[in-house]
């Protein structure tokens, strides 16, 4: 664990923004498609190494993978690695379109909303017991996070 006594360690929480072609595996794999799955893991692979050397050049003290392997959001994490969960289609009004945020920062979110499609479609109920079904994922993340911190070196 890093600690300092002389100055206060910067980190940041939640995920950094996903580059072009890490979503663009993340949308076709999301869809339900065909998709490269040997192509992903390279790109997952590829932007973590980036994303940590990004935090190391600008200073981080600890940094993270960006959350890049945890797919689109959250929730998305949740419904491919723990059972328990069941998608159902939203009925009304987009949950994620209403909140405090939408509201005082309307203008940003009017761009981000005619740049982007929403990327969730339902909502996730929680419907029994949760516990991990598969934790091949969460060691392919642990194993691309450890071999960007060795690369770079911090």
């Amino acid at each position: 664990m890093n600690r300092s006594t002389d100055r206060i360690l910067t980190t940041h929480v939640g995920s950094l923004i996903r580059p072009p072609a890490l979503l663009d595996h993340l949308r076709a794999r999301q869809s339900g498609k065909g998709f490269d799955e040997a192509a992903y893991r390279r790109c997952l692979t590829d932007s973590v190494a980036e994303v940590v050397r990004a935090q190391a050049k600008a200073g981080i003290d600890v940094v993270s993978d960006g959350e890049f392997g945890k797919s689109i959001s959250w929730s998305q994490y949740v419904l491919e690695r723990l059972s328990g969960f069941e998608r159902r289609p939203i009925k009304d009004t987009n949950p994620w379109a209403r909140g405090a945020d939408r509201t005082k920062f309307a203008e940003f979110y009017a761009e981000l909303d005619a740049r982007e499609t929403p990327a969730t479609q339902s909502e996730s109920v929680c419907v029994g017991p949760i516990e991990y079904t598969d934790l091949t994922e969460v060691r392919r993340d642990i194993e691309n996070f450890k071999a960007a911190l060795k690369a770079a070196k911090v």
